[in-house]
């Protein structure tokens, strides 16, 4: 990776030499040392640059759904990674929507919306505060749980001409239909998959405004 790159996290060449095999290694990117760091995929920038950032051993390590990117088992060892940080009494701000991994690895939580401190506290409070309300919509301030606002009718997975008989290597779309008990401005419904707590990915279908009385359908394709 670029030695400007390093320059700008404050490594030294006698730190550059010594952490270079373990960044490599954890990045899992030994056989593209020699592609040039602007033909990586984002997955693989991502991987590199959390692998730099958390062999740095900062005070504090800022994560910001690095999740998002690579297969499960990476997922895996950057939380582990992350916990070992943690444990070796250094500090990590951690930026999820993955409840599951939120969970395992922090004590305390602080919930944003709109740049503003909605809850702050154990993380076990907080992740019911989030889970209780739908924060990407313009709910009343009285607002409760989602299933205040829609009641689910039908849930199902097809391919994109909607058959639901799946083949290898086709696109997928989950299809939820809802009907409306109270109207929401710029609802945005997502869907996760999830393996073992960790989250594989997730989906969005919105912005969406609904009226109360009707009956929605939210089609989210995973290709």
């Amino acid at each position: 990776f670029p030695s400007h790159d390093r320059r700008i996290l404050g490594m030294t060449k006698a730190e550059i030499k010594k952490k270079f095999d373990e960044i490599v290694a954890f990045a899992e990117v030994e056989r593209f040392l020699d592609t040039p760091v602007k033909r990586y995929s984002s997955g693989m920038y991502v991987r590199l640059a959390f692998a730099v950032a958390a062999h740095l051993e900062p005070e504090i390590l800022v994560v910001d759904e690095v999740l998002a990117v690579g297969d499960a088992e990476f997922q895996k060892k950057c939380l582990g990674k992350m916990k070992d940080v943690a444990t070796g009494g250094r500090t990590v701000l951690f930026v999820s929507h993955n409840m599951g991994a939120v969970t395992r690895l922090c004590q305390n939580g602080l919930l944003l919306q709109k740049g503003h401190l909605i809850k702050q506290g154990p993380v076990e409070e907080v992740i019911s505060a989030y889970a209780a309300s739908p924060m990407t919509s313009e709910l009343p301030k009285n607002r409760g749980p989602l299933q205040n606002y829609l009641q689910l009718i039908s849930s199902e997975v097809t391919n994109r001409k909607g058959e639901t008989v799946l083949e290898k290597e086709t696109d997928l779309v989950f299809r939820l239909t809802y009907k409306v008990k109270e109207s929401i401005r710029g609802f945005v419904p997502l869907v996760g998959v999830e393996a073992m707590g960790t989250r594989i990915f997730t989906l969005n279908a919105g912005p969406h405004d609904l009226v109360a009385g009707t009956t929605v359908t939210f089609d989210f394709m995973l290709k």
